[in-house]
Parts: C-alpha cells; structure tokens; sequence
C-alpha cells in the first residue's frame, strides 16, 4: 500500500497516472501478474523507447517493480505491481491531539553503529573515507553526512526526548526515506529492515530494491550514477493499538509497553540483522540527497 498523510508528497504518483497507456499498463499488470516490455509495445501499438519511459515513470511513482530474467532470447525486463492499494489524505485529520513537538535529525548523528560491507558514507561534497571501509563510519566528518549505506548492520541515534510529567503522548512517529543497498546495483533486491525503539524491535518493512533508473530530485551533479538515486519515504507510527508502517499495522507494540518516560534516553536503531532472510542491506538518504531532503523526522503528539 501507498499512504500519503500529505497530498503534496504525490506529485509523482499523480504525473504516472496522468496517462491511458499506463493506467492500461497497470490493468493489463492486475489481470496477468508479470509481463515483460515487449509485451506493452504490442498491446499499445507504441515504440519500445516510449514504452520504456512509461514504465520508469510508473517505476519512480512505486507503482510497479522491475525485475531482470535471462532466457532464450536474452535478458528481458520483468515488470510487477508494487502495491495493491492508494490512499491520499488530501483532508487532513482535524488537529485534536494537542500539542505536537517535532525533531530532524541528521543521519550522521548517530551514536551507535555496526556496519558490514557493501557500505559507504557521503556528504553533499564527498565521499567520506572510502568505498566498503567500515572505519569511514568513526571519522569525525560523518556528522555532515546526507547518505550512508551498509549490506547489513544498523545505525542507531539518540531521539531529543520532549516527554514530560504534565503531558499524555498519544503517538510516537518517525519519518524516513531508505531503500535496499545491492552490490553493484539491482532493481529488485529484496531487504527486511528492522525498527526499534530501546531495543524493543517495532516491525519489519521490506524494502523492494535499490533505486536508480533516475537521479533523485535532490542529489548534487557528482553523485555517481551506478549508486542508489532514491528511496521510499517511510512512516514508522507507534501508538496505543500498535505499531504501522506506511499506515499498515505490522506489530503490537504499543506506546505503553515502550515504557517511555520524560528525562530518559530514546534510541532509535535501523537494522538489516546478519541473519535476515532478506539480508538486502538499507541506504538511508539525508539532506542533500534522495527525493525529500531532510534527515530522520521524529514526532511526539499529544492528547
């Protein structure tokens, strides 16, 4: 499922869709599962260039995945729905919460890491260190980072804690843009990557693959281009009744049973586990980098 809480995050999603041969692309993809390229230049009596566009456009709206499949003809692309359902908040619930307290953290503030090879950080002018050294991780520099990557491990950082004695937190949130780190570089590259809150692991969101058919609106002009261009931006919402993802309900863990209190630590930790049966690894964008530019958003809402 694709959740939009803010109908402006759309913008891509509403141009894919702004078209008949690819609403037929997502119709013939619900009837029939898989279907290769050829198969659309066919059935819509169009070029296999224009075909291609359609698709990379349906691609980076996260409408449909792309896959690679060898056989007698040679390799041939492979193209899949991505989701099963849309839904776009364009009336916002009314504010009754309360207050709203909200933090950005720059994804090269973390305070605690484990990281295995293929990795690599980077800030807006350079790669810092060197490509697959896990040392890089410990330079002072990483602070200014606004991408990093890793096959698997975890980053983990230090939440501002606005929790105080007077006041009832209804709903812990945290926002994000990541995708999957594949060596080299794979369209579909499944990885389960984990959330926990003080150790407390929250759910599983399985990242599709590694994205890059296109730059990311906010990458700078030397970002190399055989290297992640994108992510998905991600929801993590803890509340009374649970923990969702992307507004889907993936763990019981509630507020309460977080125990969290004013005046103690909140860590946050991503986590590929070397053991994942999707050991997909994650790249996490930050700013300067990605679709949204803007690190780690964490919110505190109120009753």
């Amino acid at each position: 499922m694709i959740y939009l809480k803010d109908f402006r995050q759309g913008k891509l999603l509403y141009e894919a869709l702004d078209s008949d041969v690819r609403l037929g692309i997502l119709e013939e993809l619900l009837t029939h599962g898989e279907l290769n390229l050829a198969y659309f230049a066919k059935r819509f009596g169009v070029s296999n260039g224009a075909i291609t566009a359609h698709i990379k456009k349906l691609h980076a709206a996260g409408l449909i995945e792309i896959s690679t499949s060898s056989g007698v003809r040679g390799t041939q692309k492979i193209c899949c729905l991505a989701t099963d359902k849309v839904i776009v908040d364009f009336q916002p619930r009314p504010q009754t919460e309360g207050r709203v307290e909200a933090a950005q953290i720059d994804i090269g503030h973390y305070v605690g890491y484990e990281v295995h090879k293929t990795c690599g950080i980077a800030t807006a002018e350079h790669i810092i260190g060197g490509f697959d050294d896990p040392a890089c991780f410990s330079f002072p520099e990483r602070v200014k980072a606004g991408i990093l990557w890793l096959g698997y491990g975890y980053v983990e950082y230090l939440v501002p804690n606005y929790l105080t004695e007077e006041n009832s937190l209804k709903e812990l949130t945290f926002s994000l843009e990541i995708a999957s780190e594949a060596p080299g570089y794979a369209a579909y590259f499944p990885s389960d990557i984990h959330f926990l809150v003080n150790g407390t692991d929250l759910g599983v969101y399985t990242s599709k693959g590694e994205y890059n058919d296109r730059a990311g609106t906010c990458n700078p002009p030397w970002w190399y281009g055989n290297l992640g261009q994108y992510g998905k931006k991600i929801t993590i919402s803890v509340g009374q009744e649970g923990t969702q993802i992307g507004g889907v309900k993936v763990s019981d863990v509630t507020l309460s049973s977080l125990g969290l209190k004013a005046g103690t630590q909140i860590r946050f930790r991503i986590q590929v586990p070397e053991n994942a049966e999707n050991r997909g690894g994650f790249t996490l964008f930050g700013k300067g980098f990605g679709d949204y530019d803007e690190g780690i958003v964490c919110k505190f809402i109120y009753r």
